[in-house]
């Protein structure tokens, strides 16, 4: 199926298949529970992580009507540039120029109960025409709440997939819809300097954290993590007793490459993999290899080869398949265990005249935004069948309340294009 994003969809089993599994209920969600024994009751937090939601003074931008308010006059700040046009407009200044009194604005601008509905409305409406903005750095100050969440993204030396920087503004609108804000690091994948993730969460007093993809669950900073208990997300497969993970099934999605290629008549297909030593590598091969044994198939080990999952080692790993499957029968497709890869190897076949998919077909993994635009524009695999931003929140949400950590395994799905067709007879 070619033609635009908005198009794609899961593809469902062809007439004649084999029937595999894949997992989940109705094919949806798979969720696990894990680390109840060590979390020493389901509602107990952590003091750091622990404090009430409670109020503090604003920053505004000063409006005509900010301006006009004399009980709220705008005391300039002086900087190089001269006189910053913004005033502190804090809840004692709401609260006269209502006529109420401060702990009442209080509670309502922070949605406690004992304040009445009408009162509550006319609050905020008043906070908003004045521009009051909490200032969070005066809630720490006296031992509140932050309300940070801190985002943790890879930080890589080479070539590396950034399709993760995708999930950075919805992350974000979602964070704020519940009265959080998001603070990112940059962490370096390898090289990583033990103790830099507790820097972060204790100087900037972080309530939780979001581990973005990338993070093996056995790096270091995941490691720590979990020794440090603040509650976290893991975009992986860790877990906690403070910890919960959100996953793709990529078990599921190598069988779903594969099986869409031997029902394209393929049978003489290379797989170009990531490092032996990661899991997700691992799991994509042997979800491939499944779908080979549903089909009652042997498959031919020499034409397995392991890159880094960067574009160049896809080329080359292309390259190094075409000349080794000489004496058993040229391969016909290519499965790649990440776009990157399977984008090196379309223009290392291209370089020795090679064509795709007329020669042979590619499938790739990720569905990165820039594989739908290559030529052809690549079949690929997509991590999951429904948003995994508002799982992810769901799931911090839950160990903010002290819930123990636990797994989800959202299910891939295959999306087809043009990089992948019928052999040629």
């Amino acid at each position: 199926m070619t033609g635009d994003r908005d198009d794609e969809a899961r593809r469902a089993p062809r007439p004649g298949s084999p029937d595999l599994d894949i997992g989940g209920e109705n094919g949806s969600v798979q969720e696990d529970e894990s680390g109840k024994a060590a979390s020493g009751g389901g509602n107990d937090r952590n003091e750091e992580w622990s404090d009430a939601v409670a109020d503090g003074t604003g920053r505004a931008g000063t409006s005509a009507n900010a301006a006009d308010t004399p009980e709220i006059a705008a005391q300039g700040h002086e900087s190089s540039w001269g006189v910053e046009p913004w005033a502190e407009v804090g809840i004692k200044a709401i609260a006269e120029t209502l006529g109420i009194s401060p702990s009442t604005v209080s509670r309502a601008l922070n949605g406690k109960y004992g304040v009445r509905s009408q009162t509550r409305e006319m609050i905020l409406d008043k906070a908003k025409q004045l521009g009051y903005v909490p200032n969070l750095g005066a809630q720490q100050l006296v031992g509140k709440r932050s309300r940070l969440i801190g985002l943790f993204l890879p930080e890589f030396a080479g070539e590396a997939s950034q399709g993760f920087i995708g999930l950075i503004p919805p992350l974000q609108r979602l964070l704020n819809e519940q009265g959080l804000h998001a603070l990112i690091f940059s962490i370096p994948h390898a090289d990583y300097e033990r103790g830099r993730f507790t820097t972060c969460v204790i100087s900037r007093g972080l309530e939780g954290c979001l581990l973005l993809s990338g993070f093996p669950e056995t790096h270091p900073m995941i490691e720590e993590a979990i020794r440090l208990r603040v509650p976290c997300v893991h975009f992986g497969n860790a877990i906690g007793p403070r910890c919960s993970s959100v996953s793709s099934d990529n078990r599921v999605g190598g069988l779903l490459a594969g099986r869409l290629l031997l029902e394209l008549g393929h049978r003489r297909i290379g797989f170009i993999g990531g490092p032996k030593d990661l899991r997700i590598s691992r799991e994509r091969h042997a979800g491939f290899l499944e779908a080979f044994g549903a089909f009652g198939l042997q498959y031919d080990p020499a034409l397995t080869a392991n890159g880094d999952f960067s574009g160049r080692s896809g080329a080359v790993c292309a390259s190094a398949l075409w000349d080794r499957s000489g004496a058993g029968g040229r391969l016909t497709a290519l499965f790649c265990a990440n776009d990157l890869m399977a984008a090196g190897a379309i223009m290392g076949l291209a370089e020795r005249g090679i064509r795709v998919p007329r020669e042979v077909s590619v499938i790739g993994y990720d569905n990165d935004t820039f594989s739908a635009y290559l030529n052809p524009p690549l079949t690929t695999v997509h991590h999951d069948s429904e948003p995994i931003g508002p799982v992810a929140l769901r799931l911090l949400l839950e160990v903010l309340e002290g819930k123990p950590g636990r797994r989800v395994t959202l299910l891939p799905q295959l999306i087809e294009r043009a990089s992948a067709a019928r052999i040629r007879i």
